[in-house]
């Protein structure tokens, strides 16, 4: 998944001990299944143009990208995989496309364009899908889900940042997590509080280059193809699910804090802390009492 994994659980006994390492394993089967880089994979024979059937983790994982999709109407799309791989973020190996490619890159874009029926997507031409934006947290839920059947009381994973923590902490304090400010990697916009639940950060400083003078970071508009310009730096989102939180963050840092807080309005559980460029912090009105924040 292109991140470090970290995973801490409690109490330390064997079975425990056991049950991190099965946790590791589940995620790997996982990054396994939604892979799209692997030419044998369901996602290149997706590309190709053929008739595939969707079965296990990969059906979970695209059907959960399919409904913030249409929830937030396109600014989170799982079928932006053709454009992703032409700036080159999800090789590590970014360049500034041309014009002409990207109009084109575009044309296989719209997640309205694909159903998914029983087990079979339909579409009527070649898919690109990429769904990195719910893998990662995909993951980390069902990691989550082997430690607590394995007997761990409390614990917690972190994939680079996107993490769900459950239980306390031994002392019986909550798991902190701090919100990184965006223009200094050392220095913390907030810190969070939680027991059990999932953070999920989405924000312009993780990746990006810098060519002609101008910076470009791996958060890209469906609308246009280009990085999304919405007057904000990063978008942290608390919620139950990982994989929630994950498809959240990106949609709401593509829509803008204004829709994108009108996009939150009625999901209970769900939180927000949003950085805009001038520096301002903006919470949902569960941050700071049904979560804890502290402002830095």
């Amino acid at each position: 998944m292109g991140t470090l994994v970290e995973i801490a659980a409690y109490p330390d006994t064997n079975r425990v001990r056991t049950a991190v390492a099965e946790a590791y394993e589940r995620m790997e089967a996982i990054e396994a299944a939604t892979d799209h880089r692997e030419e044998d994979s369901v996602l290149a024979a997706l590309r190709r143009g053929e008739r595939v059937t969707l079965s296990g983790d990969l059906r979970a994982a695209f059907a959960s990208a399919m409904m913030i999709a249409r929830e937030s109407s396109g600014a989170f799309d799982p079928t932006m995989g053709k454009v992703v791989s032409l700036w080159g973020f999800d090789m590590d190996t970014p360049r500034l496309p041309l014009e002409q490619e990207l109009r084109n890159s575009l044309k296989t874009v719209g997640f309205e364009k694909v159903t998914l029926a029983g087990s079979i997507i339909k579409a009527d031409s070649p898919v690109w899908l990429d769904l990195g934006g719910v893998a990662k947290g995909y993951a980390v839920d069902e990691a989550v889900k082997v430690l607590k059947e394995q007997g761990a009381s409390a614990g917690i994973v972190n994939a680079g940042g996107d993490l769900k923590a459950f239980g306390k902490k031994p002392g019986g304090k909550r798991w902190r997590i701090g919100v990184q400010a965006p223009d200094d990697h050392q220095e913390l916009a907030g810190v969070l509080e939680i027991t059990n639940g999932a953070v999920a950060t989405s924000g312009d400083y993780e990746r990006y280059f810098e060519t002609g003078g101008k910076r470009y970071h791996h958060i890209l508009d469906p609308g246009t193809g280009y990085p999304a310009r919405s007057g904000l730096r990063s978008v942290t989102i608390v919620a139950f699910d990982c994989l929630l939180a994950d498809a959240l963050s990106t949609a709401i840092f593509v829509m803008g804090p204004e829709k994108g807080l009108e996009l939150l309005k009625g999901r209970d559980g769900v939180h927000a802390v949003l950085v805009l460029e001038t520096g301002e912090v903006l919470t949902t009105g569960g941050v700071g009492s049904e979560v804890g924040f502290e402002r830095r």
